[in-house]
C-alpha cells in the first residue's frame, strides 16, 4: 500500500518538472521523481490522446495531488477551485442576486479565464462527466473529492482534441485506480454563526487476484445554513447600500376612497401603514423601503452524497478492462428568500402600481384606519375602494409558514449517475486501440415559493383559502389576507417587536400555502458517448525518436427534458394573468404567467446528436525539439452546422535548465439544445433603469441561426527548471491570448432596459417609447405612454440566444516553486503563482442595428450587469511551506485585486437616495486572505493516521464591498470568515 502511494503522489509530481509546473499553492514536493507507465502501461496525459506523450510537453498542464489538497486544508471541489487564480467567477456558494447563479442553488462550476463555465471542459477520468441540467457545464460539487488521485489543469484551448467546450481549457479529475486497502476520512470545520460544516468519507481497495483491483467508496458533506444575519457586513442602511431595499412593503402604501352621498362625488386619503422604522425598516417619505437581506442566507443548508467505485482488470497480456461508476446527491431543502416576492404584475395586467385592491369589509382595514386617524366607513361616508398603491405580502412581518426566521422556503435537489467503461486493447507494441463508452444522467428539481396573483386578490376580497367554496366573503371557509402591519406580532428574522400589532389579524398558514406555492421545474439531461481511439507509433524515426499518432472518432447523444413542477407554473396550462384563464393565448401577454413575480415555464423535449473525428501526431524532430499537431471535425447537423479545428504546438529545450513551450490552434463550442430551443425560460434582474428593482428577464433560444462559437488561441511559455544547492527551482511564464467570434450569450438585458429608459438609474424618469427596442420590454399596463410611463414601470426584458460580439483576452500566468532542504528531516518550499489579466475587450453590442452596449475593455471592473462578471487585474496566491519529521505545517496567501464598478464609469454621482449620493461599492478594494494548516502523520500500530487542522482566512477578512444587495461582491473574498477546519484521515 505504501508504495502505491508513493508512486501516486510521484506521478502527479513529476509535473512539476519543465513544462508542467504546480500551482505554487498546491506545489508538490519531489519534482525530480516521477513514473511514465502505470502498471506497466503508458499513460495518456491531459491535452493528448497519444499514448507515451511525455508529461513535461508542450501544453501548459497544473498538477495536483489529493496530498497536496490535505496539506492545504481543501475540502471540497469548490473551495479547491476557488483557490485556482487561472479560474474566474464560479457558482457554488449561494449567489440568488445573480442572474447567472440563480436556479443553480447547490450547484459548483469551473470557470477558467472567466470565459464562462461552459467554455472550461470537465472530465472524469479522461472522459465527459455529469452536467447540470439544461446548464451546458459540468456540476463539480458531485465530483468524488475522496476517490481523487489527482487533478489535471489544461490551461488551453483544446477542442482539437476534445471537441466542444474546451475554449479556455480542461480540468480533468482522475480516481484512484489501483487503491489497495482501506481510508476513512472525516472532517469538522467551525464556522461562527452557523451549526458548522462537516463531512465523513471511506475507501477501501481490494486486489482481486493479481490482474484486477476494485475500489469502492463513499462520502457525505453537510454545509449548514449561515444567514445573512450573521455578518455585519450585510446589514447595511438604506442610504448607504439601497440595492438591498425595495420601495414594495409590508408595510405598504394605501389609498382608502371614501364616497360622500351628500355632494357625490369621491374622497381618496392615501397613507402609508404605520410600524416601517419600528420593524428594521426606512420610511422614505409616504415609502417603506423594505430589506430583503436579513432573510436570506450567505450559504445554504446542504447536504452532498457521492458513491463510487472503480473496476481495472487485465483479461489478457495485451487486454484491459476499466470501468467506473458515480452516483450523486446534492440537497438544499431550505432556501431562503424573501418572505415573499414583490409583485411585477396583478391579476389585471403587467405592473406593481395599484396592481391590487382590498376589499372595504376585510377584517384588518378598521385597525389600520384608527392607527391612521381616519374614519370609519359609515352610511353618509361610505369606503367604496382600497388601494394597495405599494404594496408586498408579508414583508417585514414574516411568512407565517416559516416559524423561525420567516423567510420564503424553496428546494433545490441534484440526483446524478454515471457510468463508463471501455477497453484497452495493445494491437501490437507499438499501437493500442481504445474503447469507450460513458452514459450519465441528472435529475434536478428546484423551486421557489411564488404567490398566484388571482388568488391574492381573491383573498384580499375574502374568497382565499384551500377550503373557500362558496361566494360569501368570509364565510363558509373562505378567508380574507390581512395586507396591513397589524397582522404580525413583529419582525421575527430581526427579533423586533410590533406597537401596531392587533391579535387575532393574523394570516393563517393554511392561507399562506395557498397562496404561495411551488413554483419551478424538474430538469433532466443524459449523455451517451463512444469513443474510439487508435494511438502508437508510425516506424518513423526521427532524431528524437519515434513519430506517435491517435486517430479516432466519438459519437455524442444529448437529451434534455424539462417540465414545470405544477400546473401553476406550466404556462401551456396557466399562460395568463389570471389562474385558469386562456383569453391571452395568441396575444402578447400569452406567457405572463399567473404569479406575480416569477415566471412560470412549458414542456420541452430536446435532443441533440453530435458525430467527430480527429486525429493527432507528434513529431520529436530531435531530443531537444517536439512539434505535435491535432484537427477535429465534429458535426452537429442542423441548424448549427460543423466545424473543423486544427492546432499545433512546439517544445523546444534550449538548455538542461531553459525550456521553451508554445501552440497555436482554434476551438469552439456549439449551442447546446435549450439554446437552439424556440421556448424561454424566465430569470430576474435588478434593471438599473428601473431603480434596481429585481424584475422579469425572459430569455429565448434561437432556432433560427445560432451558430457555434469559435475562437483563434496561441500560448507562448518558458520554464526554468534548475538546482540551487541542494534544492531546486521551477519558475514559468505564459503570455496565453483568446480571440473568440461569434460568442454564444443573451442579448443584453439591462442594457436594453438602459437604452430604452434614457440612461437613468432612478427608475422615476420617462422612458423613450419611440426606441426601436422599445418592443422588448413589457411594461405596467402593457403599453408604454411617451412622457408617462418611467422606468419602474419596465415589468419584464425580452432576450434571445444569439452570436455576439467578438471577444479577445489576454494574460500572463507566472508560476514559482523554490525547494530548499534545511536538514536532513526538514525541508522548506515556497513559492507563488499568478494571473496577470492584460485584455478582456468586447465589440459593440448590437441589436436591430441599435449599439445597445459599447465597446469596453472589462479588466478591472465588477461587470455586475454584463459579461463576464468580475475580472481583477490580478489574482495571486503565495505559500510557504515547512516539512520536519512527520509534521507539515504550510502558510497560504491569496489576493484578489479590486475591481470598480462598470455602472459608474462616466457617471456622477454614481448612486443616490433620497437622502443624498452614496458612494459605497463604486471602488471594491483588494481583498487577501491568510490561511495556515497542519498535518500530521502517524503510525499506529497496524494503521497510518493523518491529523489535520487549518484556520482559514485566520484575519477574518471581509469580502470586498459592492453596491450589491448583500454589499459584497461574492467573487471577490470569503464571505464566511474566520472559521476552523479539523480532520482525521487513517490508511489501514
Amino acid at each position: 500500500m505504501k508504495t502505491t502511494f508513493r508512486n501516486s503522489i510521484a506521478l502527479g509530481a513529476l509535473a512539476g518538472a519543465l513544462a508542467v509546473v504546480p500551482s505554487a499553492a498546491f506545489a508538490q514536493a519531489g519534482a525530480d521523481e516521477g513514473v511514465t507507465e502505470d502498471e506497466g502501461r503508458t499513460i495518456v496525459v491531459t491535452g493528448s490522446l497519444i499514448r507515451g506523450t511525455p508529461e513535461d510537453a508542450a501544453l501548459p498542464v497544473d498538477v495536483y495531488t489529493n496530498e497536496d489538497l490535505a496539506k492545504q486544508g481543501v475540502d471540497s471541489p469548490l473551495e479547491f477551485i476557488k483557490e485556482l487564480p487561472s479560474v474566474g467567477a464560479v457558482l457554488g456558494d449561494s449567489n440568488q442576486f445573480s442572474t447567472a447563479a440563480q436556479g443553480f442553488q447547490g450547484v459548483g462550476s469551473i470557470n477558467l479565464r472567466g470565459l464562462g463555465p461552459q467554455r472550461t471542459l470537465v472530465l472524469m477520468n479522461g472522459k465527459r462527466t455529469i452536467q447540470s441540467p439544461g446548464s451546458g457545464f459540468v456540476d463539480t460539487q458531485l465530483i468524488p473529492l475522496f476517490a481523487l488521485e489527482r487533478v489535471e489543469i489544461l490551461k488551453d484551448g483544446a477542442g482539437s482534441t476534445y471537441g466542444s467546450d474546451a475554449i479556455a481549457g480542461v480540468a480533468n479529475f482522475i480516481t484512484r485506480s489501483d487503491f489497495v486497502g482501506f481510508e476513512v476520512q472525516g472532517d469538522y470545520t467551525l464556522v461562527s454563526g452557523s451549526d458548522n460544516d462537516y463531512s465523513v468519507s471511506a475507501l477501501a481497495g481490494f486486489e482481486l487476484g493479481s490482474d484486477a483491483n476494485l475500489v469502492v467508496g463513499a462520502g457525505w458533506q453537510h454545509r449548514s445554513e449561515l444567514p445573512t444575519t450573521a455578518r455585519d457586513y450585510t446589514a447595511l442602511p438604506y442610504t448607504v447600500n439601497p440595492s438591498g431595499f425595495s420601495a414594495l412593503s409590508t408595510p405598504g402604501l394605501f389609498a382608502v376612497s371614501y364616497f360622500d352621498t351628500g355632494t357625490g362625488t369621491v374622497n381618496t386619503q392615501t397613507r402609508p401603514d404605520r410600524g416601517c422604522n419600528d420593524l428594521g425598516g426606512f420610511q422614505d417619505g409616504a415609502l417603506c423601503r423594505f430589506t430583503f437581506i436579513p432573510f436570506d442566507n450567505i450559504t445554504e443548508d446542504e447536504d452532498r452524497y457521492q458513491v463510487f467505485g472503480q473496476f481495472t482488470a487485465d483479461l489478457s497480456d495485451r487486454v484491459r478492462f476499466q470501468a467506473d461508476a458515480l452516483w450523486s446527491r446534492s440537497d438544499l431543502e431550505s432556501i431562503n428568500y424573501s418572505p415573499a416576492f414583490p409583485p411585477t404584475q396583478g391579476p389585471r395586467g403587467s405592473g406593481f402600481l395599484a396592481a391590487f385592491t382590498t376589499s372595504p369589509a376585510n377584517p384588518g382595514l378598521p385597525a389600520f384606519l384608527a392607527q391612521q386617524g381616519l374614519p370609519a366607513s359609515s352610511a353618509t361616508n361610505p369606503i367604496v375602494a382600497v388601494t394597495n398603491v405599494l404594496f408586498r405580502p408579508y414583508g417585514y412581518l414574516g411568512n407565517p409558514v416559516d416559524g423561525d426566521r420567516g423567510s420564503g422556503t424553496g428546494l433545490a435537489s441534484t440526483e446524478a449517475w454515471r457510468v463508463s467503461g471501455g477497453f484497452d486493447i495493445e494491437l501490437s507494441d507499438t499501437l493500442t486501440l481504445d474503447i469507450d463508452g460513458t452514459y450519465w444522467e441528472s435529475e434536478r428539481e428546484a423551486f421557489a415559493p411564488g404567490i398566484i396573483g388571482s388568488r391574492l386578490q381573491a383573498a384580499l376580497n375574502g374568497l382565499g383559502g384551500p377550503n373557500c367554496t362558496g361566494t360569501t366573503p368570509g364565510v363558509g371557509g373562505c378567508e380574507f389576507f390581512n395586507p396591513f402591519v397589524n397582522a404580525g406580532p413583529g419582525n421575527p428574522t430581526l427579533g423586533l417587536a410590533n406597537p401596531f400589532y392587533v391579535p387575532g389579524a393574523e394570516n393563517s398558514i393554511g392561507l399562506t400555502q395557498w397562496l404561495q406555492v411551488p413554483n419551478g421545474t424538474r430538469d433532466e439531461e443524459s449523455q451517451f458517448v463512444i469513443d474510439m481511439v487508435l494511438s502508437g507509433e508510425t516506424g518513423i524515426e526521427l532524431g528524437g525518436g519515434a513519430v506517435g499518432f491517435a486517430l479516432g472518432a466519438q459519437y455524442r447523444k444529448n437529451k434534455f427534458t424539462t417540465d414545470p413542477l405544477n400546473d401553476f407554473s406550466n404556462l401551456d396550462v396557466n399562460p395568463c394573468f389570471v389562474l385558469g384563464d386562456t383569453s391571452c393565448v395568441g396575444t402578447t401577454t400569452d406567457g405572463v404567467g399567473s404569479f406575480i413575480f416569477l415566471g412560470g415555464s412549458r414542456p420541452q423535449r430536446l435532443s441533440q446528436d453530435v458525430y467527430a473525428i480527429f486525429g493527432e501526431v507528434r513529431l520529436p524532430v530531435t531530443d531537444r525539439i517536439e512539434i505535435q499537431g491535432a484537427v477535429r471535425f465534429e458535426d452537429y447537423g442542423q441548424p448549427v452546422g460543423s466545424t473543423i479545428n486544427p492546432k499545433g504546438s512546439i517544445r523546444f529545450e534550449a538548455t538542461d535548465w531553459l525550456t521553451f513551450r508554445g501552440s497555436v490552434g482554434t476551438t469552439f463550442r456549439g449551442p447546446i439544445a435549450s439554446q437552439v430551443s424556440p421556448n424561454s425560460v424566465t430569470a430576474l434582474e435588478g434593471f438599473t433603469a428601473a431603480g434596481g428593482n429585481f424584475k422579469s428577464k425572459d430569455i429565448f433560444g434561437n432556432p433560427v441561426d445560432l451558430g457555434p462559437e469559435t475562437a483563434f488561441t496561441y500560448n507562448i511559455g518558458a520554464i526554468i527548471n534548475a538546482p540551487i544547492g541542494a534544492g531546486n527551482v521551477i519558475f514559468s511564464v505564459d503570455y496565453w491570448s483568446i480571440d473568440l467570434e461569434d460568442r454564444i450569450t443573451t442579448t443584453p438585458g439591462n442594457a436594453i432596459a438602459s437604452l430604452v429608459g434614457n440612461g437613468q438609474t432612478s427608475g422615476n424618469d420617462p422612458v423613450n417609447c419611440a426606441s426601436p427596442l422599445a418592443n422588448l420590454i413589457t411594461f405596467s399596463g402593457n403599453t408604454c405612454i411617451q412622457g408617462t410611463t418611467t422606468g419602474l414601470d419596465i415589468s419584464r426584458v425580452r432576450t434571445d440566444f444569439v452570436n455576439g460580439p467578438d471577444v479577445k483576452i489576454a494574460g500572463l500566468d507566472f508560476s514559482l516553486t523554490v525547494d530548499v532542504p534545511v536538514a536532513e528531516t526538514v525541508d522548506l518550499t515556497f513559492g507563488g503563482n499568478a494571473v496577470w489579466n492584460l485584455d478582456y475587450s468586447f465589440d459593440d453590442f448590437e441589436i436591430q442595428g441599435v449599439v445597445v452596449q459599447q465597446a469596453y475593455d472589462a479588466i478591472g471592473f465588477g461587470n455586475y450587469f454584463r459579461d463576464p462578471n468580475t475580472v481583477p487585474e490580478w489574482r495571486a496566491n503565495g505559500f510557504v511551506n515547512l516539512a520536519y519529521d512527520v509534521f507539515n505545517l504550510r502558510y497560504t496567501a491569496t489576493y484578489i485585486d479590486g475591481v470598480t464598478d462598470d455602472r459608474c464609469v462616466n457617471r456622477n454621482p454614481c448612486f443616490s437616495t433620497s437622502a443624498g449620493p452614496t458612494d459605497f461599492g463604486i471602488d471594491s478594494g483588494s481583498y487577501t486572505q491568510h490561511d495556515i494548516a497542519l498535518t500530521v502523520d502517524l503510525e499506529l500500530g497496524g494503521f497510518e493516521a493523518q491529523l489535520q487542522a487549518a484556520i482559514e482566512n485566520f484575519t477574518d477578512s471581509e469580502p470586498a464591498t459592492a453596491q450589491l444587495p448583500l454589499g459584497f461582491n461574492p467573487f471577490i473574498g470569503n464571505a464566511i470568515g474566520r472559521n476552523y477546519r479539523f480532520g482525521i484521515r487513517t490508511r489501514f
